[in-house]
């Protein structure tokens, strides 16, 4: 047996799932970004300027 409160809780629990993970996406779409920067960084900043090592 539901209470009133529990059905508009469950009514609000349905409209955020409803939009989406948009957090989610946000917070991996940062985390890639930061990934491959520290990657070029690394690139440009470190290996490109030792140059060729024989």
């Amino acid at each position: 047996m539901q209470t009133d409160e529990s059905s508009e809780e469950d009514r609000a629990v349905d409209e955020i799932v409803r939009d989406g993970p948009r957090g989610t996406w946000a917070v991996a779409g940062v985390a890639t970004f930061l990934v491959v920067l520290i990657y070029f960084l690394f690139y440009f900043l470190a290996y490109l300027p030792r140059g060729a090592v024989q």
